[in-house]
């Protein structure tokens, strides 16, 4: 099920809201304090079953089967080889659905598989406390996260959710929550799936494009994928704040880092936390010297690469930003050397510093869509093909029916009715429009989350957000699925 669909909107999410505190109400007068947990992955195995009754066999041999695991990682004196071993499995199933060719690929099954991964981590590290297979059930199953994260830590997730039921339902938590949902499917309905339509003529014609077709297809797909995804993440962290349920926050403003090690601290926080934790760390992380830290980190964003999709485009595109980064690294640990041994450095604030932060910031930018280029191109010599039509520097006139991937009807009616539309340059109004606008919020310094928790309840912001959800609703016509449920 879709979060963007009519089922989920007006059917799916309310049922199971009310039914969940009206579980959690039960539980606390007849003391059956399993309802709300049963409800929710009865609730949880519903929503990922509906698209595909298919998959849910898998997630619920691979839950029963980590679970035993866990199990034996708890009684055993050789916990280890039980870890080992059920990683093992979880990493080998994963593998040969994700990168055999097969075709029947269960959606999230990257995303349901860290978390298995990361259950049995701190299982065996002792930071759980006694889990039963219902609770492990919710933590797996939570349907918000579980086909395209954020990644929450069992560590994390259990104690949030214990402590929701304890706390009740709160109106506080509800308006906070389906604020940010309707911003978080406004970002995906609104923007990305619009910036999507002209992703895909780019990529299907790109003999036909000239350098600043070429250039606004590279800059729609990074714009595409930021609303997409971060979307994806405000929606589930608000429908689980809902809940009164609290899920980590996965993107930061990514666009405005001042460098690629900034960078991956804003973008896809939790995976970045996940390889950290659970592959950079027992490599050694930094405990080994420098050399060892700067291979280490390419080891992670080569297997970040590979986690994304099997094919070449994805090494490339992690191999790009491991050595960006550990370029960026020696540069950070050599000026740092300097600081040392001349007895420290201040850092000022003025005009200079503040203009070197945008140029960073703008190159920082450009080699992140120029990433981009290889991690949505269909095979390297698609890729490589729109570079080359970039520098062809050819300057004719938008093409006209990129152009007209931007001209969404609603907003094509008041250029008419403004007289627009006779203008020989009308067609391409909203293109610029909407990637401006598009540019703009992907670099503002609030994100929907803090912007969520920032909105006064009132008659004004009422009917913004209730206008926000009646024009998504309204999309749902051409609906369209998450980019990352492919990963």
């Amino acid at each position: 099920m879709l979060f963007n669909s009519y089922i989920f909107v007006f059917l799916f999410f309310p049922v199971s809201l009310a039914g969940y505190w009206l579980c959690v109400k039960a539980a606390e007068k007849k003391e059956r304090s399993f309802l709300p947990s049963l409800f929710l992955v009865a609730a949880s195995l519903l929503f990922y079953g509906y698209l595909k009754p298919a998959y849910l066999p898998v997630l619920l041999v691979s839950l029963l089967v980590n679970f035993a695991f866990y199990r034996q990682i708890e009684k055993r004196k050789e916990k280890k080889a039980f870890l080992a071993g059920g990683i093992f499995l979880d990493l080998l199933v994963l593998g040969i659905f994700k990168y055999t060719g097969s075709t029947f690929v269960p959606l999230g099954i990257s995303f349901f598989t860290f978390s298995q991964i990361a259950f049995l981590m701190e299982g065996y590290r002792g930071s759980l406390k006694r889990t039963s297979l219902l609770d492990y059930s919710v933590y797996l199953t939570f349907f918000p996260k579980i086909m395209e994260g954020p990644i929450a830590l069992p560590t994390d997730f259990l104690p949030a959710y214990q402590e929701s039921g304890k706390k009740g339902f709160s109106i506080e938590n509800l308006y906070r929550g389906l604020t940010l949902f309707i911003l978080g499917l406004s970002k995906k309905v609104l923007l990305a799936d619009t910036l999507g339509k002209a992703v895909d003529f780019g990529y299907s014609n790109l003999s036909v494009l000239n350098t600043p077709d070429a250039l606004i297809v590279m800059l729609s797909y990074t714009l595409q994928l930021y609303f997409d995804f971060s979307g994806y993440c405000d929606m589930a962290m608000g429908i689980a704040r809902c809940f009164s349920i609290s899920l980590p926050l996965n993107f930061d403003m990514p666009y405005r880092a001042e460098n690629i090690m900034d960078f991956w601290k804003r973008w896809h926080i939790t995976l970045t936390r996940f390889f950290t934790k659970y592959l950079y760390i027992p490599l050694g992380g930094n405990r080994k010297g420098r050399i060892r830290t700067y291979v280490n980190t390419l080891v992670v964003f080569l297997v970040s690469g590979i986690w994304h999709g099997a094919g070449l485009t994805f090494v490339i595109w992690g191999g790009m930003h491991g050595v960006l980064y550990v370029i960026t690294r020696w540069l950070h640990d050599r000026r740092k050397d300097r600081a040392v041994a001349s007895g420290g450095m201040e850092r000022r604030v003025d005009f200079q510093s503040r203009i070197r932060k945008l140029y960073c910031t703008i190159l920082t930018f450009l080699f992140v869509n120029a990433a981009w280029v290889f991690f949505r191109a269909p095979s390297v010599a698609d890729a490589l093909a729109l570079f080359k039509r970039m520098e062809s520097l050819t300057f004719t006139r938008i093409n006209w029916n990129l152009a007209g991937s931007f001209n969404l009807d609603e907003f094509w009616y008041v250029i008419k009715v403004l007289h627009l539309d006779s203008w020989q340059y009308a067609h391409y109004i909203l293109m610029v429009l909407i990637l401006t606008v598009a540019l703009i919020l992907s670099m503002k310094k609030e994100s929907a989350v803090r912007m969520a928790e920032k909105i006064k309840p009132g008659a004004l912001s009422t009917l913004v957000l209730a206008v926000l959800l009646l024009w998504c609703v309204l999309g749902f016509g051409g609906v369209s699925s998450f980019i990352y449920l492919n990963f």
